[in-house]
């Protein structure tokens, strides 16, 4: 290649990225503007989240969205307008209720970063994931970061980052993505970090920023949403990493083809021991974690309670909605009001959808004994699997925390705010699960074992969790 023509190509490259990452930190957004529409989005969340105020009061509520407001007193960059509205969103503690994060990562994609994932154990935090040349610090304490101690760091992030009502285990899942958050509080490109050796040595160590591009393909694992495996001491582990495999018709006949050939194996077998993993399952289709339940319960059971919404009619709002076409208006006719809410249930009609319908167990339903893996990463649908797994006494669980529980404010739908254009992602429906013996705990649902993972298992892979239930059947045979 002419030289002339790299060296041009080269400079347009460098003047391009320079250029947004500037435009990241350039007070684009003017302050009249971006008050009227951090107005809007206040009156978007009251007016259409369900669930707005199941974690926070609505005192509490109205007076980080004034602080916020009135901190405002000049123009704005994306970046400082990004941490506005994740910290209001955050402040419902819902985890569908976010600022969504696209943009800005398309914009850092090329950015340097800081360059690990990190993990919480026992209120700790040490590095995780990272490019195969920083493996070698996987499962070591960090201690500072650029001067700053860690928990202090935490804590600022933790104001923009959204969970599930007093739920702690699900920060492990937004710390994958650890170097996009680092990068709202500190768009630093070199990293000091204090840290501690295994043998309790401290020390320090100067590590360069790598792309957000590396660090997303270093981390991203390729994992199918349903794998099984059968071990030789009468042991059948089913993992279910996503039921996103139900969306569409196809994709959940092929899922349920999977279960249906699963359990018909572990029914020849006479399988005594079933562990179902469900770590880090955020949810999806509710129709698989349905027959997935058909195959452990032994007799009929109901799904939904309710689907509720907060609002009578979809007309003032409608229109911000990414894709208003999505948004149906209420049939206040077909609803009754529980909980403030206006709520499609049961009307024992042939014509109910399907989820206020008795369902119908499995004949060949599996009779063993049943382990369940969970963590902080469960949630939404997979919430309402585990509380109804709870409902009927199935299994015993294993693990931490899960995030989800027997409901979720969720309905997929993002809105576009008028000016700035950000996407937010505000739960339009309230769904709750048929489980009245269920008892709610803000955190999550309880593992019957905590077993939380330890250091060196960031470092060795070792799966901790599941190794002690296969040393609990081993032990009984």
């Amino acid at each position: 290649m002419n030289f002339k023509v790299l060296f041009l190509l080269l400079f347009f490259k460098i003047n391009f990225s320079f250029a947004q990452n500037n435009f990241l930190f350039d007070k684009t957004l003017k302050k009249d503007s971006i008050t009227a529409e951090f107005t809007t989005l206040y009156n978007l969340m009251n007016s259409i989240h369900p669930g707005e105020f199941m974690f926070t009061s609505k005192k509490e509520f109205d007076k980080t969205y004034f602080d916020l407001k009135n901190s405002i007193k000049d123009d704005l960059s994306i970046i400082e307008y990004y941490k506005l509205t994740a910290t209001l969103m955050a402040k419902v503690k819902d985890g569908h209720t976010a600022v969504d994060r696209n943009k800005i990562s398309a914009l850092i994609k090329e950015r340097l970063v800081f360059p690990f994932s990190i993990y919480k154990i026992k209120d700790q935090y040490y590095f995780d994931k990272s490019v195969v040349e920083n493996s070698n610090y996987s499962g070591l304490q960090i201690l500072k970061i650029n001067g700053k101690n860690i928990h202090s760091v935490v804590e600022e992030i933790k104001n923009y980052i959204h969970l599930e009502g007093n739920n702690e285990t699900g920060l492990n899942t937004r710390f994958k993505n650890f170097p996009f958050y680092y990068f709202i509080y500190n768009p630093s490109q070199t990293f000091e970090i204090e840290y501690m050796e295994e043998n309790g040595h401290v020390k320090k160590a100067i590590f360069p920023g790598i792309t957000f591009e590396a660090f997303t393909k270093a981390s991203t694992e390729n994992i199918q949403p349903l794998t099984t495996d059968f071990k030789s001491n009468n042991v059948a582990i089913l993992r279910f990493h996503s039921f996103e495999n139900g969306y569409n018709e196809a994709d959940r006949k092929i899922a349920q083809s999977q279960l249906d050939t699963f359990f018909a194996k572990v029914d020849s077998l006479k399988i005594k021991n079933l562990v179902i993993d469900l770590r880090d399952n955020g949810g999806g289709a509710a129709e698989i974690a349905n027959y997935l339940f058909s195959y452990l319960v032994n007799v009929p059971y109901d799904y939904f309670d309710y689907v509720g919404a907060k609002y009578n009619s979809v007309k003032a709002w409608k229109h911000y909605a990414q894709f208003p076409d999505n948004i149906e208006e209420i049939d206040l006719e077909e609803t009754k009001n529980k909980y403030g809410l206006n709520c499609y249930t049961s009307t024992n009609s042939p014509d109910d959808y399907w989820w206020f319908k008795k369902q119908e167990n499995k004949t060949n339903f599996y009779t063993g004994r049943i382990s369940v893996l969970i963590n902080g990463g469960c949630f939404s649908t997979t919430g309402h699997l585990l509380s109804l797994m709870r409902e009927y006494k199935i299994g015993k669980f294993y693990g931490e925390y899960s995030q989800g529980s027997n409901y979720s404010n969720a309905g997929g739908q993002a809105f576009a705010l008028p000016y700035s254009k950000t996407l937010v992602w505000i739960p339009t429906f309230q769904y709750k699960m048929k489980t009245p013996n269920f008892r709610n705990d803000p955190k999550g649902i309880k593992p019957d074992v905590e077993i939380a993972l330890q250091p060196k298992d960031l470092n060795t892979k070792f799966d901790r969790q599941l190794d002690f239930i296969l040393q609990q059947v081993v032990n009984t045979l």
